[in-house]
């Protein structure tokens, strides 16, 4: 019964078999299919999670490195326990909410 390089049986192969256990197909072949967990080889199109996810991320240091979820919340440069803003933002025709009561009404383009 033939089986394919990696010892499964019932393999129906497109290339001819040399013998019952050894798949026509080189080492650097498989290199260039298969994705390498061991980061040998690159990933040369898109990899979809199929709503898996990435674990055990490092902190990027090149531009175009992943990033993990306590980089961005120490490093997004916004903080939830205050700061200073070094320019406008544009709410879009939003408004804040949930401001302390007693605070003056500045009108939509409020300055300081």
């Amino acid at each position: 019964m033939p089986v394919d390089q990696f010892g499964r049986r019932d393999y129906r192969p497109t290339q001819t078999l040399v013998n019952e256990t050894t798949a026509v197909i080189s080492l650097s072949q498989m290199n260039d299919i298969f994705f390498r967990r061991d980061g040998t080889n690159t990933a040369v199109g898109t990899i979809n999670m199929t709503g898996n996810t990435f674990t055990n991320v490092s902190s990027p240091e090149n531009d175009h490195d992943a990033a993990n979820k306590v980089y961005v919340v120490n490093n997004a440069g916004i903080s939830k326990t205050g700061g200073e803003m070094l320019g406008n933002i544009d709410m879009n025709n939003f408004r804040l909410t949930g401001l302390p009561p007693g605070l003056p009404d500045m009108g939509s383009d409020a300055v300081s």
